[in-house]
């Protein structure tokens, strides 16, 4: 079964037009990217920009990461880039999430630009292996409590790339475990509460209905490829009726129509929180309903792992 990772590092666009990831984050975005190359043994294709190029080349070189393949696609050539800069110089909206549409749905462009030759395709999000979002006691190097518990200064401190490697939970047994259970579906991480705000699909005639849960996010979607054409015709559709109204959203907001438009195929998991510890200031107890705390995010991969 051909199975392709697919991220994407667009770095060095901050502020108008794009509103690009901003630079300072660059250490998480390389570590978790050699993370996701070192702990997943699928092939992973990460698009960039010819201003990024270099700088992937030498990282993966530098870091052995032969799973790794890196393309260009430049966020002008993105599709709707045109009206998104009609609709953009209009009314310039810097409250998208800090970033700009082309890299939003960007990521549903590279995804569909990889179809056509493997089984099962999956994105995710280039940072995503970060603490915070994983719990210390699965980081490789890291997941010891006296590197953290009575610690003034963290081991890390001038070494930080070091600390994104969660692959004793992100690795190749999530996605061998996704290939199983996506035989025509789609898997997706969503929250049972909104993250963001719906609200405009109304206020503009765009959608003439609210939203029940659960709500997508971003950060990982993916599974049988042909349900993944299914889901993208939904998405762009979307992107099509909110840019006839001159709006522009984040691409969680096209994903929750795509997700409800096609909830036969989809298997959402669920969470409640982003952070680790709302149970656990250390990161080291496992969240249990038993906790009366809100899920964390991280449990959706043992909810994955656990899945028949």
């Amino acid at each position: 079964m051909k199975t392709k990772i697919i991220t994407a590092y667009w770095m060095d666009a901050e502020g108008y037009p794009f509103q690009s990831t901003r630079t300072s984050l660059k250490t998480r975005y390389q570590g978790s990217l050699i993370s996701h190359c070192k702990g997943i043994d699928y092939p992973i294709i990460c698009y960039t920009h010819k201003r990024n190029e270099q700088e992937l080349l030498d990282l993966k070189e530098n870091n052995n990461l032969t799973n790794l393949e890196i393309k260009l696609l430049e966020l002008s050539d993105m599709k709707y880039h045109k009206q998104i800069s009609e609709i953009r110089d209009v009314n310039f909206d810097t409250d998208l999430s800090g970033r700009g549409p082309e890299i939003m749905w960007g990521k549903f462009q590279a995804l569909e630009q990889e179809l056509d030759d493997c089984d099962r395709i999956y994105w995710i999000d280039c940072g995503l292996q970060h603490p915070g979002i994983f719990p210390w006691m699965y980081c490789v190097p890291y997941g010891d409590k006296k590197y953290h518990i009575g610690v003034t200064r963290p081991v890390w401190a001038d070494k930080e790339i070091t600390q994104y490697d969660f692959t004793n939970l992100l690795n190749t047994k999530i996605f061998d475990k996704l290939n199983k259970i996506c035989d025509g579906k789609v898997a997706s991480l969503t929250s049972n509460g909104p993250q963001i705000g719906y609200g405009f699909y109304q206020e503009n005639n765009i959608l003439d209905y609210g939203f029940l849960g659960p709500y997508p996010i971003g950060g990982l979607i993916g599974g049988d490829t042909n349900s993944m054409k299914s889901y993208l015709k939904s998405f762009w559709e979307t992107c099509e009726k909110v840019m006839d109204k001159k709006v522009l959203c984040t691409e969680e907001a096209i994903m929750k129509v795509a997700h409800d438009e096609n909830k036969d195929i989809m298997i959402p998991f669920t969470f409640d929180v982003y952070a680790t510890n709302e149970h656990d200031h250390y990161h080291f107890e496992l969240w249990e309903p038993s906790c009366n705390k809100p899920k964390p995010l991280y449990m959706v991969w043992h909810d994955i792992l656990n899945y028949e």
